[in-house]
């Protein structure tokens, strides 16, 4: 099948790469080796935390256009999809970041445990620092990932799924992406494939300097969760006291709708391959219980659901955004890309374009 553009993965990140392209006017094709809207990689589920709340100015900006790109599509599709709550930083983190919004001009609020407490049913020591950033909350993932899929079907995306790609091959004036079953010329190609990304790619000699890992999530039930601005707590554990792998970085949560509360910590996970079915970790459910149960006095502390995702992760959380001839890189998101999305997406595709020419 000859077309312009190939897109490799259907995730967040390739799902709104093909938006933009179709958009532009561009033929193109994205091909998902699972079904759509599958559990195995790092875009499925009902919920991910939006903020602008960054303690470096980059990610402060690049969420601000995040944001615009975000309203843009609602309006779009008529639908709301982050629900707007504010988001609360909690720790070191909260000075730090207070810095980076202020010197991009963003509104917040920086709080005491006490004033914290007394505004939401969220537990906090009197003297404790608490950020407040009001243009935060909680994004509807599994809607926003079906709204810009279905904006780029509308554009004239072509959509097949059960298309495992099994390798690339630079050719004079294009890209050869071989699947299971059909091989499609192009004269550019997307791998936004996530954890596959790394392997697919060393086929053509490009290297992507990643190590993929598995994360576990942990549901609990709690009254009005949507109601709840998302948290962000530096207070990470010992990671020898608790039976961890790695203390991690953040502890967070955030409304999961239909179940409750959603809360991890953030890069605890073990390096894993992405082909492997994957657990959850007892460990780190049982020290997000505790955490939880600390952080939200009506929680009910006993899980009700876990399950893990895949973080695609570069040394310091950045992301990959590149160019290499005719094929474009979109990976990794480091475990926090997916309120980039729509944003990224045009910058992706316009690589593509220039990919094509």
């Amino acid at each position: 099948m000859d077309t312009e553009i190939v897109v490799v993965g259907a995730g967040i990140m390739g799902v709104a790469t093909a938006r933009a392209l179709a958009q532009a006017g561009r033929r193109v094709v994205l091909l998902e080796q699972f079904d759509l809207g599958h559990v195995r990689g790092s875009s499925h589920g009902a919920s991910r935390i939006f903020r602008l709340t960054y303690p470096d100015q980059h990610y402060v900006r690049l969420a601000q256009g995040a944001q615009l790109a975000w309203s843009e599509l609602e309006a779009e599709c008529e639908e709301e999809l982050i629900v707007r709550t504010g988001d609360l930083t909690f720790g070191t983190l909260a000075d730090e970041s207070a810095q980076a919004l202020a010197s991009c001009g963003v509104r917040h609020e920086l709080l005491t445990g006490s004033e914290a407490a007394a505004r939401w049913p969220i537990a906090a020591r009197a003297t404790e620092r608490v950020l407040f950033q009001p243009d935060g909350g909680t994004t509807l993932a599994d809607r926003a990932h079906a709204a810009l899929l279905g904006s780029a079907v509308d554009a004239g995306a072509v959509v097949l799924e059960r298309r495992l790609v099994i390798g690339l091959e630079r050719a004079n004036g294009g890209v050869l992406v071989h699947t299971d079953g059909e091989l499609f010329t192009a004269r550019a190609c997307v791998v936004a494939a996530g954890a596959w990304s790394r392997q697919l790619l060393a086929g053509v000699e490009v290297e992507l300097p990643v190590i993929p890992t598995r994360e576990t999530i942990t549901y609990f039930r709690i009254a009005d969760p949507l109601d709840l601005p998302p948290v962000i707590d530096d207070a990470v554990p010992n990671a020898q006291e608790h039976g961890l792998r790695r203390p991690g970085l953040i502890n967070y949560a955030l409304a999961a709708p239909g179940v409750g509360l959603k809360a991890g910590l953030h890069h605890a996970g073990p390096v894993t391959n992405p082909d492997d079915p994957g657990t959850p970790d007892p460990a780190i459910v049982r020290w997000v219980s505790i955490w939880a149960g600390r952080r939200y006095p009506e929680l009910d502390p006993e899980p009700v659901a876990t399950e893990t995702c895949i973080y695609t992760n570069t040394s310091d959380e950045s992301f990959v955004l590149e160019r290499h001839g005719r094929i474009v890189v979109a990976s990794a998101c480091s475990g926090h890309g997916f309120k980039f999305a729509p944003a990224f997406g045009r910058t992706v595709a316009a690589l593509a374009a220039d990919a094509a020419a």
